[in-house]
């Protein structure tokens, strides 16, 4: 038996840049809640292309960097459209410990 195939409608394909996403993500058996929201291509951070002549361990640390003005541009996103104060704010995400935001930003990146 074959699954129907799904197709997106004009409307929600329209609002994907507009619905706010919210989760759970646990760390250390404690609950964290995140919500973000799509970017538009002109809402994404403006990013300088990486330099390939970088090694790759400062490549990756441009990417990473990259990685995170994004998943904080979102939430701050998020935020901006549906305060709550129950979600881990940008201004707190920022100062996480790194495996901590490796964590969340898998999480909103869908990684």
């Amino acid at each position: 038996m074959t699954e129907e195939k799904q197709y997106w409608s004009v409307e929600d394909l329209e609002s994907l840049t507009e619905t706010v996403q919210e989760t759970e993500i646990t760390y250390q058996d404690k609950a964290i809640k995140i919500s973000w929201c799509e970017l538009t291509e002109s809402e994404e951070p403006k990013a300088l292309a990486v330099d390939e002549n970088l090694s790759e361990q400062d490549k990756n640390q441009a990417y990473l960097e990259l990685a995170r003005e994004r998943v904080a541009a979102m939430m701050k996103k998020a935020q901006e459209k549906k305060s709550d104060e129950s979600v881990l704010p940008v201004s707190v995400f920022v100062k996480l410990p790194t495996t901590l935001k490796f964590l969340v930003s898998n999480k909103v990146l869908g990684i």
